[in-house]
């Protein structure tokens, strides 16, 4: 799921996770960017809140209201738990619950464990991180181009490779590295 951060009218107005959290005009993100959702958190409050990789530079993801984002591809990943029957992105919410992976949803203290850097929770969510960020295509980048029989080529060098069938949305070239949409995806 991506979401692109907008400018809003009457940011004031919009009820915050957490009383200490910083004011919207001193967010850490960039209007008009797009951000990759690592979890949809529902409060008891009836909020709804994105777990998302600012530019703070912070390597767990931090949670902002849904309010300043606009959603940009609602498909729900397939590494997320807490949703059942809709694949994409609203669904009809149970409050308080957190749609995301499964270390993440058992364990309570799993935000907390990233922040403080306990345990293996950066490591666990790194992970995850990986694999969402290629789940699937992104706009943003170009498309390897299609040779045939799941074969590649790179859009950036003359590198070719064969896609095996558990190839997500986006490839990386072992040549180059360039990130690029899978043509078969």
């Amino acid at each position: 799921m991506r979401v692109k951060y907008i400018k809003i009218d009457n940011p004031e107005k919009v009820k915050y996770k957490i009383n200490w959290q910083i004011p919207y005009e001193r967010f850490p993100l960039i209007i008009g960017k797009e951000y990759t959702v690592y979890a949809i958190e529902y409060t008891e409050e009836g909020e709804i809140n994105f777990f998302i990789l600012d530019e703070g530079g912070n390597t767990y993801p931090y949670n902002y209201p849904s309010e300043f984002f606009l959603v940009t591809d609602k498909r729900m990943s397939k590494y997320w738990e807490g949703f059942t029957g809709k694949e994409s992105y609203p669904i009809d919410p149970i409050f308080p619950s957190m749609i995301t992976f499964k270390e993440w949803r058992h364990n309570k203290y799993f935000e907390e464990e990233m922040m403080d850097n306990v345990g293996n929770a950066n490591a666990i969510f790194e992970k995850y991180q990986n694999l969402i960020n290629n789940e699937f295509p992104d706009k943003q980048l170009q498309s390897a181009i299609s040779v045939g029989d799941n074969w590649v080529m790179c859009c950036n060098c003359d590198n070719s490779w064969k896609l095996t069938n558990e190839e997500n949305g986006i490839i990386e070239c072992s040549k180059c590295h360039t990130r690029q949409n899978n043509p078969y995806s």
